[in-house]
C-alpha cells in the first residue's frame, strides 16, 4: 500500500490542511470524511453512484477541492466519505498533480512528461 501526505483546501487561495491518504489508482475520486470537508467549507455539487470493491453500489455527494503535493497543485473531485469509507487520493487527483506510483519503491513520484496523441501516430 502507498500512502501520501498532501495538503487539501477548499480553493487555491486558502492554506491547506495536511492529510495522509491511501493512494488508490483504481478510485476515480479522492475521499475525505464528510466532517472534514464540511469543516473546510467544501460544498457538494452532485451525487454519484460509486461501485466499491465487493461490487456494491453506494451513493456519495461529490465536491471539489485543491490538492497540493510538494510544488504541484490541482483542482480535483472529492467524495464526502461516511465513517466506514477509507480516505483515499484517487486517480483524478493523481492525473491532475501529474504523479505516478513508482512500481519498485511504492512511492509517489512526478511523471516525467505529459502524454497526448497526435494524428498520424
Amino acid at each position: 500500500m502507498t500512502f501520501a501526505r498532501i495538503e487539501v483546501s477548499r480553493d487555491r487561495r486558502r492554506p491547506g490542511r495536511a492529510v495522509r491518504l491511501l493512494v488508490d489508482t483504481g478510485a476515480d475520486y479522492s475521499v475525505l470524511s464528510k466532517r472534514e470537508l464540511i469543516a473546510m467549507g467544501v460544498k457538494p455539487e452532485f451525487e454519484e453512484d460509486i461501485e466499491i470493491a465487493n461490487g456494491e453500489v453506494i451513493v456519495r455527494p461529490v465536491g471539489r477541492v485543491y490538492v497540493r503535493w510538494r510544488n504541484r497543485a490541482a483542482e480535483t473531485f472529492v467524495a464526502f466519505g461516511e465513517p466506514r469509507d477509507v480516505r483515499v487520493l484517487g486517480a483524478y487527483a493523481l492525473e491532475g498533480l501529474r504523479l505516478v506510483i513508482d512500481p519498485k519503491s511504492h512511492r509517489l513520484r512526478p511523471r516525467r512528461r505529459a502524454m497526448f496523441v497526435r494524428a498520424g501516430n
